[in-house]
C-alpha cells in the first residue's frame, strides 16, 4: 500500500502556501487533491505549482489528483477546502486516511471542525487557525501576501503527531505553533475574518480598507458582539486587545484581498454563514451588526 506523507485537500491559496512549506521542509512527494480536473491538468502542464513568496518566485513540483481519484493512505491530511466544501470531502478523507493518520482541518469560522470530529471519531482529528495572506491568481499560481503563522491543535487531547508536522513545516518556513487549546484562537481568529473577510468583500477592496476611520468604527461594533459570543460559549476575551489584533492582521496583509473578497470578485459563495453567521446565530438576534453584514454579503452573492 502506498503510504504518502503529506495530502493537501485544496489547492486554493492556502492550500498551496502548504504545499510550498512542505516541499520546503522535506516532505518530499507532496500531493494536493483538487476538486476540478482543469486545476489537475493546469498543474500538470507547469509541473507543480508556481509560489510567489516575499516577490521570489518558487516551483513547487507537486503532484495533482482529483478527489474522485484517490489511491493510497496519507500520514498527514491537510484539509485547506473552503467550509462549505467540507462535506463534499468526507468520501475522500475516508480513503485517504487510516488509524495512524492525523487530519488537519484549516477553515475559517465554526462547523467545519466539529463536523469532521463527529464524522471520524476514532481518527486524530485536529484544527488550525491561519494567519497568512495569499491570492490564488490562477489554477497553478499563488501570491503570498503576508503572514507565516499557524496555529494548531487537537480538543479531544494532546495529538503528539502534530510536533512531527510542526517539525516539517517549520523547516519549510512556517510559524507552525501546536497550542493546548485551539478554541482560544479559533476565537481570536475570528475576530479577524468577521471584522476583515465581509468588510473587504462588501467594498471588493484589499485588506487595508479596514484601516480607515469607518473601517476601524465597524471593526468596534463587531468585536463587541464577537466577545459576547464568545463569554456566551465561555471565553472571556478583552475587546481592546482583539481591536489590536485585528488592526494588527490588517497592517500585515494590507495588500492583501481576504478570501471572502477574493469569493466575492470570481462571482463565488462565500463563508460568511460560518464567520459572522455564526456570531449572528449565537446572539440570536435579528438586528445585530453580523446579522447585517450577513445579509449584505448574501445579497451581494445574488447579484452576479
Amino acid at each position: 500500500m502506498t503510504y504518502e506523507t503529506i495530502c493537501i485537500i485544496g489547492g486554493g491559496s492556502i492550500g498551496s502556501i502548504l504545499a510550498y512549506y512542505a516541499y520546503r521542509g522535506g516532505a518530499g512527494h507532496v500531493i494536493v487533491y483538487y476538486g476540478s480536473m482543469e486545476s489537475v491538468e493546469a498543474v500538470k502542464r507547469n509541473s507543480g505549482i508556481t509560489v510567489t513568496y516575499n516577490g521570489v518566485e518558487y516551483h513547487v513540483p507537486v503532484e495533482p489528483r482529483h478527489y474522485r481519484s484517490p489511491h493510497g493512505k496519507c500520514r498527514f491530511i491537510l484539509n485547506a477546502v473552503k467550509a462549505y466544501q467540507v462535506e463534499n470531502t468526507v468520501e475522500l478523507l475516508r480513503e485517504l486516511s487510516s488509524s495512524d493518520s492525523l487530519i488537519l482541518m484549516l477553515q475559517n469560522g465554526f462547523g467545519s471542525l466539529e463536523f469532521i470530529e463527529e464524522k471520524f471519531p476514532y481518527n486524530h482529528v485536529a484544527g488550525a487557525v491561519v494567519f497568512i495572506g495569499a491570492e490564488r491568481v490562477s489554477r497553478n499560481h499563488v501570491i503570498h501576501h503576508g503572514g507565516e503563522t499557524i496555529f494548531a491543535g487537537c480538543r479531544k487531547g494532546f495529538c503528539s503527531d502534530l510536533l512531527e508536522l510542526q517539525n516539517i513545516l517549520r523547516r519549510g518556513g512556517c510559524d507552525f505553533r501546536v497550542v493546548s487549546d485551539i478554541d482560544f484562537y479559533r476565537w481570536l481568529k475570528l475576530a479577524v475574518n468577521a471584522v476583515i473577510n465581509p468588510l473587504t468583500a462588501i467594498t471588493r477592496s484589499k485588506n487595508k480598507i479596514v484601516l480607515t476611520k469607518p473601517g476601524k468604527e465597524l471593526a468596534c461594533m463587531i468585536i463587541e458582539e464577537v466577545v459576547e459570543a464568545a463569554r456566551r460559549n465561555g471565553y472571556m476575551l478583552d475587546p481592546d486587545r482583539l481591536y489590536k489584533i485585528v488592526l494588527r492582521n490588517a497592517m500585515n496583509t494590507a495588500e492583501n484581498y481576504s478570501s471572502m473578497a477574493q469569493d466575492i470578485m470570481s462571482g463565488r459563495k462565500t463563508e460568511v454563514d460560518y464567520i459572522n453567521g455564526f456570531i449572528a446565530k449565537e446572539l440570536d438576534r435579528e438586528y445585530s451588526i453580523n446579522n447585517i453584514l450577513v445579509k449584505i454579503v448574501h445579497l451581494i452573492e445574488e447579484a452576479k
